[in-house]
């Protein structure tokens, strides 16, 4: 089974989340914006401090926890507790692994397509896309249970930083031969 979703657009002003906004005909997921991207974005470009920088590479990965139970300040463990966020295939991959998007833009890699601008009042701003990832199953991972996918850094399990987050359609569970497609697209505005 192949499922395809597109859930992070935090529409405009990508400093709150945002829960299930109609817009133009289409609903927006829940999103949540980390304060690791806030750091990031304040201290290393603003700042150009050397305290803080980017990872080699963006990693996808899917979560049990919905955005509904993060905070900007959750991080990822494997006690699911208050707002932690617990990463899917931690105790058993079954074929499970985060993917990576590099910090690149349109190089024929798994990277960035260069932003596009939209001067629209309402709904317009500047949005980035990157290329479709695929999550491939051998098993039932566990823990189980895809209700949001994030954008973090590393590539251990239940490990690293988190940036942003979007919740699923619905929640997600993975048998053997199971594919999940997930194409993150960020808006800022």
């Amino acid at each position: 089974m192949t499922r395809v979703f597109n859930d992070l657009d935090p529409t405009t002003h990508m400093h709150h989340s945002c829960a299930d906004l109609l817009e133009g005909g289409r609903v927006f997921a829940a999103t949540i914006m980390f304060q690791r991207y806030t750091d990031l974005h304040l201290n290393y470009i603003l700042g150009n401090s050397g305290t803080i920088t980017p990872p080699s590479s963006w990693q996808i990965a899917l979560s049990t926890t919905a955005v509904s139970a993060m905070a900007r300040n959750s991080i990822i463990s494997v006690t699911v507790s208050g707002t932690n966020v617990n990463e899917i295939g931690s105790t058993t991959p079954a074929g499970y692994a985060r993917q990576a998007v590099a910090r690149t833009i349109a190089t024929g890699s798994i990277d960035w397509a260069a932003s596009t601008f939209d001067n629209t009042l309402v709904g317009g701003g500047t949005s980035q896309a990157a290329d479709q990832v695929t999550f491939t199953f051998t098993g039932a991972p566990s823990p189980q249970g895809a209700n949001s996918w994030f954008m973090g850094d590393g590539t251990s399990l239940n490990a690293g930083q988190i940036y942003v987050a979007a919740d699923t359609a619905a929640t997600r569970n993975f048998a053997n031969g199971d594919t999940e497609k997930v194409t993150v697209t960020l808006k800022s505005g």
